[in-house]
């Protein structure tokens, strides 16, 4: 998918239970789990030696949004913190939606793998996303039950996962506008279709024609850095728990450190879930409380 369509998902869809998947509901149709994106990688912010948490974005023509990768992505971490310079690249991670203090609410994707892409590549990949995003609106825009060639499965019906998709989205993004995200979706035509080269029959999905009337044209604002008002009381309470038991493997520890492994297995007993331990230990490095001078090894700063 497009960083427009991350960007525009503000719904989560929780399943039962403590390791329950949560989905993203995005309005264009897409319950996402694991994203594949593509796109300009800017060289990340933090360095995996100092703190294992890194900060990059991710630019396509419809806009960016920030990626990140930490200790529970150590692939993602490693590939990441090898980029030196802006470079097209296709992404796959979690869809994730972070919440800060004040309320604001981001989207951005936990990276667990990066490629390397040759422009021709990444035209082809450009077209794909656009077909099939362009694809979930219509069939979103004409409800679950509705058909449309394009997005046919053998059986000459939408596949089921993307009806299940349609019927979430639209029940969740009730007052949808679908002609602004076409708009935002049009400098993806420029950019498939630059000067000199034929153009797309009228109707395909790289037309203009496929996507609404008239230009349109967008800025898209820099994606704000996440805020940091106080901790709550309760947040505080977490976080020194947590601290308490890094301490604790460090002390008994030969070299002085918490194996990440061992402080999982200790979180777990307590009864907390992967992804809210995940979330503390990223917001403790991210604070600059916890770093991980070795991959997997962790010390208060």
């Amino acid at each position: 998918m497009f960083t427009a369509e991350l960007r525009a998902a503000r719904s989560e869809e929780k399943g039962a239970g403590d390791r329950a998947a949560t989905h993203l509901v995005s309005p264009y149709g897409a319950r996402m789990s694991r994203v594949l994106i593509a796109g300009t990688i800017e060289p990340p912010q933090g360095a995996p030696g100092a703190t294992g948490f890194l900060r990059s974005r991710l630019a396509d023509p419809t806009g960016e949004v920030a990626l990140t990768a930490g200790s529970f992505q150590p692939r993602g971490l490693e590939q990441l913190g090898a980029v030196q310079e802006p470079v097209a690249s296709l992404v796959v991670g979690k869809a994730h939606l972070y919440r800060a203090r004040d309320g604001s609410e981001r989207p951005s994707v936990r990276v667990e793998a990066i490629r390397g892409l040759e422009p021709p590549e990444l035209r082809d990949v450009y077209s794909e996303i656009l077909t099939q995003s362009l694809a979930r609106l219509r069939l979103v825009e004409s409800g679950p039950t509705g058909s449309h060639p394009r997005v046919a499965g053998p059986e000459g019906a939408p596949p089921a996962i993307w009806v299940e998709a349609a019927r979430a989205s639209r029940a969740r993004y009730p007052e949808a506008e679908f002609a602004s995200y076409r708009h935002l979706l049009r400098p993806v035509v420029d950019a498939l279709d630059p000067v000199g080269t034929p153009a797309p029959r009228a109707g395909s999905s790289r037309s203009p024609e496929a996507l609404a009337p008239g230009h349109v044209t967008r800025t898209v604002a820099p994606i704000p850095e996440p805020g940091s008002p106080a901790p709550t009381a309760s947040e505080r309470a977490q976080e020194s728990e947590f601290l308490d038991l890094v301490d604790e493997l460090s002390d008994s520890s030969i070299d002085g450190y918490a194996d990440l492994r061992d402080l999982q297995e200790r979180c777990a007993r307590a009864g907390w879930s992967e992804e809210h331990t995940e979330r503390l230990l990223n917001r403790l490095e991210e604070a600059g409380t916890l770093e991980e001078p070795i991959v997997g090894r962790l010390r208060r700063a």
